[in-house]
């Protein structure tokens, strides 16, 4: 047996031994649906995008009873995709749980969505309806919730659905915002201003990053991205941009036709003309 097929072999065993316990799992969630162990175990287990589209059901399942068990798990994670593996789930399912999560307070079932449809990593063409379902569930959220990574997602959701709201509000967001999440909602910010190219949106708040740090400024790779895209595009609109194509010498204007000069006229000839002179006639 070859290396090549003696390796699939492998594979296709674990993959085998992967099934079986997402089945068994399966299985102990339907037997308890009041243990939300079980409900957690399955969100951690599902990573890949197509087990996630064969278990949707369940998924949808799991989050309800997870929301409903341990709700502040999905007001306070910071790296909720990370943690649930949101951007392996298809679109059904954040669907599916808009029509059917129903906790006791609305403002929170609000909160939990919006973090959601916020967390689904997208391609480039989806995230503005993303980011629009998102703020649509986060402007829904009442201020006595606003608390956790709401200010964060909300910056966020802003810079891609609502620009110009993320402008007027920025300043408003930042006094509700506690000190130790200041920095990662400003961050959030710049984000959305470098997005759209709003640069006077960028440089009003970008000093403010850091400026409770004793040690100076953090570095963050994120914001060296975002002050070398600023300066790029500055640099962009002060320097003179070369041509590279030759140039041409100017087509020669016609010559205009020169007055003609005034010529002498030509003498006129003299042609004498020939008598015939015949003798007279003789007498008869």
């Amino acid at each position: 047996m070859s290396d090549a097929s003696q390796g699939m072999d492998v594979m296709t065993v674990q993959r085998g031994k992967e099934r079986d316990v997402l089945d068994e799992v399966v299985r102990a969630m339907t037997d308890a649906p009041r243990d939300a162990y079980w409900a957690r175990r399955l969100l951690d287990l599902v990573r890949d995008p197509v087990v996630a589209t064969r278990l949707r059901s369940h998924i949808v399942t799991a989050v309800q009873r997870w929301a409903a068990h341990d709700p502040s798990f999905f007001v306070h994670e910071r790296y909720l995709s990370e943690q649930l593996a949101v951007w392996a789930w298809p679109r059904e399912v954040l669907e599916d749980l808009d029509a059917k999560l129903a906790l006791d307070d609305s403002s929170l079932t609000h909160l939990v969505m919006g973090r959601l449809w916020l967390e689904a990593r997208r391609p480039p063409e989806d995230m503005p309806q993303f980011y629009a379902r998102a703020l649509r569930h986060l402007r829904e959220v009442a201020p006595r919730l606003q608390v956790g990574a709401w200010h964060e997602a909300m910056c966020e959701a802003l810079g891609v659905a609502d620009p110009a709201e993320l402008a007027l509000r920025a300043g408003a967001i930042l006094e509700t915002v506690a000190s130790s999440d200041r920095d990662r909602v400003l961050l959030a910010i710049l984000r959305g201003a470098a997005r759209t190219g709003d640069w006077a949106l960028y440089d009003a708040y970008r000093r403010a990053y850091g400026a409770g740090d004793t040690d100076g400024a953090r570095r963050n790779s994120e914001l060296v991205r975002l002050d070398g895209q600023r300066a790029e595009q500055l640099l962009a609109k002060q320097a003179i941009v070369p041509s590279f194509r030759r140039a041409r010498p100017p087509a020669p204007k016609p010559a205009e036709p020169k007055p003609a000069e005034p010529q002498e006229a030509a003498p006129e000839e003299v042609f004498s003309e020939a008598k015939t002179v015949r003798p007279p006639s003789r007498p008869r």
